[in-house]
């Protein structure tokens, strides 16, 4: 069983014409043990077998439908639970207990230093990377714009990690076309899987976004190139061990101002459109 260095998180994004019927929601049987239990954010944090059909063996936080499924949880429960998978959220909507035993799963070393996370108001390096244009996207070609940054990939089936940070950024993008103050904002989405997530996947992917290319960068490049970028701004990823599979990686979402500089960044999945878009306004605007 595999255990993440963050949060465990999938993109399947479904992007439609509006009126249509959404797909029915897919239900799996899970089984497991139980790492830690959050009611504050119900949500219990598992090591799980492998689901036929859906994913591998792995540590992942989920959901739960009912934060009643979570009382009376501790952390080495053995458990059998229903997952539920919608168009655009994921949960557990049952939770039985079947035993216990001692937590086995080995700490995830640290992957990251603290001499390699960038702080606020350190200089965002250059990497190589390119767009869904096939467009050299360095850092310094987004000087003088204020830029809203996140992480994420084009596959896999859990849509309330990646496809998330999608939805949001579409939200941002919205409401900063509509705000002239904020007519200098970029938005760069770079992929964590660019062996898969080429220009051309990423340019259909912004495609189905609705995404303006020339707001809304969706960027690649050579994996270790990517991967050092990411760690950069706390990210680690481990890619799938068998192709098909689930990547492992957390989510970082960071607010550039127009020098290049950090500004904030956000961890998971709490942050909303609206706080996004707040900070983008209170960083430093480009000089006129």
């Amino acid at each position: 069983m595999r255990v993440a260095a963050g949060i465990v998180i999938a993109l399947s994004l479904v992007v439609g014409a509006c009126g249509r019927t959404p797909p029915p929601p897919r239900e799996y049987q899970v089984k497991g043990q139980i790492l830690s239990v959050s009611p504050e954010r119900q949500e219990v944090l598992v090591n799980h077998e492998d689901i036929p059909g859906f994913m591998a063996a792995m540590t992942m936080p989920y959901k739960v439908k009912d934060p009643a499924l979570l009382e009376g949880k501790a952390p080495g429960d053995l458990f059998t639970a229903t997952l539920v998978v919608e168009e655009v959220d994921a949960y557990l909507t049952s939770l039985d207990k079947t035993g216990s035993a001692p937590i086995t799963s080995p700490a995830a070393a640290p992957l990251i230093t603290a001499s390699d996370l960038l702080k606020e108001g350190d200089r965002v390096p250059d990497h190589v990377l390119v767009d869904q244009d096939k467009t050299p996207r360095l850092m310094v070609s987004l000087r003088d714009h204020r830029v809203a940054l996140t992480f994420m990939y084009t596959r896999c089936p859990l849509p309330d990690f990646c496809p998330r940070m999608d939805r949001n950024f579409a939200e941002v993008q919205r409401i900063v076309a509509e705000t002239p103050e904020l007519a200098d904002v970029r938005l760069v989405s770079v992929t964590l899987d660019p062996e898969f997530d080429t220009p051309a996947v990423l340019k259909k992917h912004a495609e189905a976004l609705k995404a303006d290319p020339a707001r809304w960068h969706f960027v690649t490049g050579q994996q270790d190139e990517v991967l050092d970028f990411a760690k950069r701004f706390g990210v680690t990823a481990e890619a799938p061990s068998e192709a098909g599979g689930m990547m492992v990686h957390n989510l970082r979402t960071a607010v550039i101002d127009a020098q290049g500089r950090l500004v904030k960044a956000y961890s998971g999945t709490f942050w909303t459109p609206a706080e996004l878009v707040a900070d983008l306004k209170a960083a430093p605007a480009p000089a006129n």
